[in-house]
């Protein structure tokens, strides 16, 4: 087999999938070179050395040359269908997520390359009412819209009309489970605001036994599979909670070390009820906020769109007697065109009136 040195992205293991996807969404993997890995990194082989403004968007900063071995040429979906579709994969579920001319032909396609994939669907609706469910449509394959997702060593069932989940969050779960699991003798209350199915709770529990993990949704589909999820993954220190934060908010009150707020839309509406259940002497809030940058220059939007959702934290933390800051602010991923998720993570001191 040939070999050819190759610039490339070295990540964790644990970011590898999240950072292969969004390298393929840029047109910058190189998919006739094998990715390596080792026991704690994987190494993606790039199609060219990244720009300054590239590793800043797609957050990536472990940039070198490597020697890759050299694939066989295989047929792409670009070759087969005329272009590169744009779809995500959730279990054996692949979902396109724009409308195509052709939509059978790319779905055969899809399922011809990736012989896990079972069914593809495509998106017929946004995410939609307090639930945060979606319409999808059946192209091909089996009928149905459950799958079991596998991510960062635990296993989500779901289904993809009835929750909201992300797969491309699974390098910012990872990230906020490290944290909650650093110091493995202290015991800490946890709570996600908005669990869905359990993605943050699931990965805390199992890397965090000790600790306490309470997921509230207000789906009461989403906190069944999250029971379900429960035992999937072999985890019983998170109590589920189906109801609406608003209400159920002050039987937690001054209780949290660490609190996840992943509505990215809308988690500044509530960031009081975040406050009143975080302990008095102090504690963690890990905030997400979608912002956009239109307005700014290429090299700048990242920055601006973080500058923008810390503004908006800051206003909304500025209204009660409390004392913060702002220990780390980043691009979590890109939503659409110059707009952003951006993850916060905030240490407070002092609770808002309940």
């Amino acid at each position: 087999m040939k070999t050819e040195n190759l610039p490339c992205v070295k990540v964790k293991k644990s970011s590898g999938e999240e950072t292969r996807i969004a390298l393929k969404d840029h047109k910058l993997l190189r998919t006739d070179a094998k990715i390596t890995t080792n026991h704690d990194f994987i190494y993606l082989p790039l199609i060219r050395t990244l720009t300054e403004s590239e590793k800043l968007n797609l957050d990536v900063s472990d940039v070198s040359t490597t020697e890759f071995k050299l694939l066989e040429p295989r047929i792409s979906i670009e070759e087969l269908v005329g272009f590169n579709p744009s779809f995500e994969i959730v279990g054996d579920i692949a979902v396109l997520t724009e409308d195509v001319a052709n939509e059978t032909l790319v779905a055969e396609a899809i399922m011809s390359l990736h012989k896990s994939i079972k069914v593809v669907a495509k998106r017929i609706s946004p995410v939609e009412g307090v639930f945060r469910s979606r319409r999808l449509k059946i192209i091909a394959g089996e009928h149905r819209t459950e799958t079991v997702h596998k991510e960062n060593g635990c296993r989500y069932k779901l289904d993809l009309e009835h929750v909201y989940f992300n797969p491309r969050l699974a390098r910012e779960r990872d990230r906020v489970a490290s944290l909650a699991a650093r110091n493995k003798n202290e015991k800490k209350e946890v709570i996600d605001m908005f669990a869905g199915v359990g993605p943050f709770s699931i990965q805390i529990a199992k890397l965090a036994p000790q600790s306490h993990v309470t997921a509230i949704d207000i789906n009461p589909v989403a906190i069944s599979y999250l029971r379900e999820n429960m035992d999937l993954n072999g985890v019983h220190s998170i109590e589920a909670i189906e109801g609406d934060i608003k209400e159920v908010y002050r039987a937690f009150t001054n209780r949290a070390d660490r609190i996840i707020m992943n509505l990215p839309k809308s988690a500044y509406l509530f960031l009081a009820e975040a406050l009143s259940m975080l302990k008095p002497e102090g504690g963690i809030i890990h905030f997400y906020d979608l912002e956009s940058a239109y307005e700014a220059s290429t090299e700048n939007r990242v920055g601006a769109a973080i500058n923008k959702a810390k503004q908006k934290l800051a206003t909304g933390l500025q209204e009660y007697e409390v004392q913060w800051e702002i220990v780390d602010a980043r691009k979590v991923k890109v939503y659409a065109p110059y707009a952003y998720i951006i993850g916060i993570d905030a240490k407070v001191k002092g609770t808002a009136p309940t």
